[in-house]
């Protein structure tokens, strides 16, 4: 249910997060109707303004369509993947922290939240565990030499880290997890997308609702690729750079037949 005495996020943005995780545990197929301003407004006991702004930026961001003549909203179709995953070995040497202070420059980390909640079907389908099992959620926006560079949010087993939530999260969360409970995270698989900020987001970052920025999904695996988190970062577009060795991709023969082809 919404949190109606949080201060970050607002409830259009909880709104977001609830509708987005059904979509992504597909509790609600591409094309099918989802229910309308006002049902939406009963389910959850807030406005329909609220309901609407949440419905619209969703819309914006390529995940919602609406049919003219009061037809509904409907779930719009799968993002198709170019086939291309990132692997990352992690190490001390990569992690933003480090980067950022070695070209001089200061790195800072706000946290904005930390609670534990009950992981949806996709979420356990990626960390491997059942669904509604308790993971711990961080959110923290980092900054370089105090300039918003990201928003961050993490997904924990609560298992593998019980009571992370209470520890000190300005830190490195590799080395948290490292040095109080004996898990060395090793490798990372990754994927990148541009997204529109909406306005939540864009107010954090000090930019304009509706510029890109690039969406950095991630799952990072302790010995034997055993998932231990699932990440998301929002980085600002003017803040980043992508670098991708060409030698891993595949053909474009093979790309295009592929099932997860463009």
């Amino acid at each position: 249910m919404l949190q109606k005495d949080s201060f970050v996020p607002p409830l259009y943005y909880q709104l977001k997060e609830i509708i987005s995780d059904k979509i992504e545990a597909e509790e609600w197929l591409p094309h099918s109707r989802i229910p309308s301003v006002r049902e939406l407004s009963e389910i959850f006991n807030i406005s329909t303004t609220t309901v609407k702004q949440a419905i619209s930026e969703l819309t914006h961001e390529g995940l919602l369509y609406s049919i003219q003549g009061g037809k509904g909203t409907f779930v719009a179709s799968h993002r198709f993947a170019s086939g291309l995953t990132e692997t990352t070995m992690i190490s001390e040497e990569i992690l933003l922290g480090t980067r950022v202070r070695q070209l001089g420059s200061e790195f800072s980390v706000k946290v904005l939240s930390a609670d534990t909640i009950d992981c949806n079907r996709a979420m356990a389908r990626t960390l491997q565990i059942d669904e509604e099992s308790p993971v711990i959620r961080i959110r923290r926006l980092k900054c370089v030499d105090d300039a918003p560079m990201l928003i961050e949010t993490t997904f924990i087993t609560t298992a593998l880290c019980l009571g992370l939530e209470k520890e000190d999260l300005t830190q490195s969360l590799f080395r948290l997890i490292d040095s109080k409970y004996s898990i060395r995270l090793r490798k990372s698989f990754e994927g990148f997308r541009p997204v529109f900020l909406d306005t939540l987001e864009a107010d954090l970052l000090n930019q304009t609702p509706g510029c890109l920025a690039l969406l950095n999904e991630r799952v990072s695996c302790a010995d034997k690729e055993k998932p231990v988190l699932y990440g998301k970062s929002l980085i600002r577009a003017d803040m980043c750079k992508m670098y991708i060795d060409l030698t891993q991709i595949r053909s474009i023969r093979d790309m295009v037949q592929s099932e997860t082809s463009f």
